[in-house]
């Protein structure tokens, strides 16, 4: 269960970061998928149990979605070249 709330906050990060990349250079292809991507994923953010531990809530979720937003925005550059 700790590396499902890893992935997925991960994921959160990642998708949240390269949206903003997105938004900034004004690809309109990549905001319109990114929204959707992301408010889709969101879904399933909201929807889970909430973090009842320290590690949860210390670790679990802001680390990985930190290191998740990072890498968004380092690979979203690369992503756009694919558009």
């Amino acid at each position: 269960e700790i590396w499902e709330g890893v992935r997925d906050n991960f994921t959160f990060g990642f998708l949240g970061a390269i949206l903003v990349v997105f938004i900034a250079t004004r690809t309109d292809i990549a905001v319109l998928i990114g929204y959707l991507t992301y408010y889709s994923f969101m879904g399933r953010i909201v929807n889970r149990p909430k973090y009842v531990t320290e590690l949860g809530k210390l670790i679990v979720f802001p680390v990985p979605a930190a290191l998740g937003a990072f890498t968004g925005y380092k690979l979203s550059y690369f992503l756009l070249q694919f558009i």
